[in-house]
């Protein structure tokens, strides 16, 4: 009797352990990039949005895969854009969904002008990640709301103040406990046509998706560690002399 007890509060605490919390992750914000980088897991993929303009992304829809011409700029192909995560916002009319090159970004940036539905961005990891960041700036007015959603627990609604001239870009990075970060909306408070519903660049995530070689790294591992249990299963046990 005692020892079935004690099995079963034994499987009680391992079901513990292994039940996802129900609870987001605890967010700490940092406006330097600096002390941003210098707290990631693993070296961060950064992306940058190519060195030349490419406008409008008629599709709405721009990840590594995309191999769109567009009107404008050069053709986007399949490789210009990192992988493990999508962008994207609701079709519109006009510029809605663009890369642009200015002098007060480093290459080019990623907008949208303001809509009738106000054009959020959307951004969608592949798998989810500990931590993002991205720099910003006026384009889209004096603040914007940014929605993170989590695996877990209820998304987050944060509020931040953009600097006061355009010609300055400023960096937000967080960084959660747990690597459960799925998503995040972003959009600006301004809502006059002709400006910027959205603006960011050098989006930075970690951790990063995994080359195919180091997939296949992995694989051949996990497959060798399979065979050699199989093999130890299967060795007859020898008697002692």
């Amino acid at each position: 009797m005692q020892r079935s007890v004690r099995k079963l509060v034994g499987l009680a605490a391992f079901s513990l352990v292994l039940a996802p919390s129900i609870h987001a992750g605890n967010l700490t914000h940092f406006s330097d990039r600096q002390a941003f980088d210098a707290v990631l897991p693993i070296p961060a993929t950064v992306e940058r949005f190519t060195d030349s303009s490419h406008f409008p992304i008629s599709t709405g829809v721009l990840n590594s895969r995309t191999n769109l011409v567009v009107d404008h700029g050069t053709p986007i192909r399949p490789g210009d854009i990192q992988p493990g995560v999508t962008y994207s916002t609701a079709i519109g009319q006009s510029f809605f969904f663009n890369i642009d090159r200015g002098p007060t970004s480093d290459g080019g940036f990623l907008d949208g002008f303001v809509q009738t539905n106000g054009n959020p961005l959307t951004v969608t990891f592949d798998r989810p990640v500990t931590a993002f960041g991205f720099d910003t700036n006026r384009y889209m007015g004096s603040k914007f709301d940014l929605t993170i959603r989590f695996t877990q627990g209820r998304e987050q609604l944060l509020t931040y103040a953009t600097e006061p001239t355009v010609g300055q870009w400023f960096f937000h990075g967080f960084v959660s406990n747990r690597r459960d970060i799925a998503s995040l909306v972003i959009e600006g408070e301004s809502q006059q046509f002709n400006s910027f519903a959205f603006a960011l660049d050098n989006f930075t995530f970690s951790p990063p998706v995994p080359e195919p070689s180091t997939w296949a790294l992995l694989l051949g591992g996990l497959c060798a560690l399979g065979g050699m249990a199989r093999a130890r299963r299967h060795t007859p046990h020898l008697p002692l002399l």
